[in-house]
């Protein structure tokens, strides 16, 4: 068994990886920073490797070694946005610079997708991550090419995330309030202006990005979303989607939630032999 965990940056998911398996088959388990250690001295047997994802400080990263090297003398094999190139080019000047946690979120969507009809066909793939910040990232099959990965990051948007919005009006001005409620399309109270003004925001970011994914295909892209703030702006993100979509004579096609994309590429990286 491989033990995947994903630090992110407020909380830590955990999920095993069955010996020849290449897709992970339990659902994944959420924990506090402090509550890492224990959850290791815990475990009834030692997984035969630990594959981590860090995008929470080096201090957190080291209560994890620490912990897997007292109890199984185990080493933790850190991955980062340099690992698994051979299956996903990484455009930026300095790889290293891009968050583990986008990377392994991508590589976790190409795994899910890799072998589908309409991904070999050319259709573009968005993974929009509502979490502490949202991302919103695209990849692109790139071709059959066997010397050159078989798909590509095209680049990505960083934003504050839902609650970081609602959290930066209440304390960076003098009277408005913690907003609480439904969206609406003409807000009449500022509870409901606010929350409909994030949804907004973050709605029209994966917008954007949509609409150009499909200028430089031609296609219309996936949509998959993750992360702890999507409920609060599901209804209204899909509501933008589909008036583009309808707008453009297209079929109407959801966004897919994804659990933890960061664990699956972790787990496609542990079966392709790739390490940090």
């Amino acid at each position: 068994m491989i033990l995947l965990v994903d630090i992110g940056n407020t909380r830590v998911k955990l999920a095993w990886l069955a010996d020849g398996q290449s897709v992970r088959d339990t659902q994944p388990h959420s924990l506090d920073y402090a509550e890492l250690a224990q959850f290791v001295e815990h475990l009834p047997h030692a997984p035969e490797r630990v594959l981590g994802s860090n995008v929470a400080g080096r201090a957190t990263a080291q209560a994890l070694e620490r912990a897997c090297r007292h109890h199984w003398n185990q080493v933790v094999e850190w991955c980062t946005a340099q690992s698994g190139s051979e299956l996903l080019h990484n455009p930026y000047a300095q790889p290293e610079r891009l968050g583990a946690d986008r990377w392994m979120g991508m590589l976790g969507v190409l795994r899910r997708i890799r072998h589908d009809a309409d991904w070999q066909g050319g259709t573009p793939c968005i993974l929009a991550n509502f979490g502490t910040a949202t991302t919103v990232d695209t990849i692109r099959r790139t071709g059959p090419d066997a010397h050159s990965p078989e798909a590509a990051f095209l680049g990505g948007l960083i934003l504050p995330g839902v609650t970081l919005m609602a959290q930066s009006l209440a304390t960076g001005t003098a009277q408005l309030p913690l907003a609480q409620g439904a969206c609406a399309d003409f807000p009449t109270d500022t509870h409901t202006a606010i929350t409909s003004g994030i949804a907004a925001a973050q709605g029209g970011a994966l917008l954007r990005q949509w609409r150009l994914a499909r200028q430089a295909s031609g296609r219309p892209p996936r949509v998959f979303v993750t992360g702890g703030g999507w409920p609060a702006v599901q209804d209204d993100v899909c509501k933008t989607l589909r008036l583009a979509q309808a707008d453009l004579g297209l079929p109407p096609a959801s966004p897919q939630w994804l659990d933890a994309p960061v664990l699956d590429g972790l787990a496609c990286l542990a079966r392709e032999g790739q390490q940090a």
